[in-house]
């Protein structure tokens, strides 16, 4: 019997750079809050900060054009 071949996976999203990273530092409690909700989603916690700053920087980007 022959084995499927699979496409190889990576853990970084699709269109993000391997470059370099961006550290954060949150406190305790935030962190705490990242933790339960990425267990919540069955993510990562890594994943789940990334999604959050993505929502977020939209926000942000859309108060700016608001105020230009």
């Amino acid at each position: 019997m022959k084995q499927i071949i699979h496409d190889t996976r990576s853990r970084t999203p699709r269109n993000t750079a391997t470059g370099p990273r961006l550290p954060l530092r949150l406190s305790p409690e935030e962190r705490a809050t990242v933790d339960k909700m990425a267990a919540r989603e069955q993510r990562s916690s890594s994943n789940m900060a990334r999604l959050i700053f993505l929502r977020g920087l939209e926000i942000v980007q859309q108060e700016q054009n608001q105020t230009a």
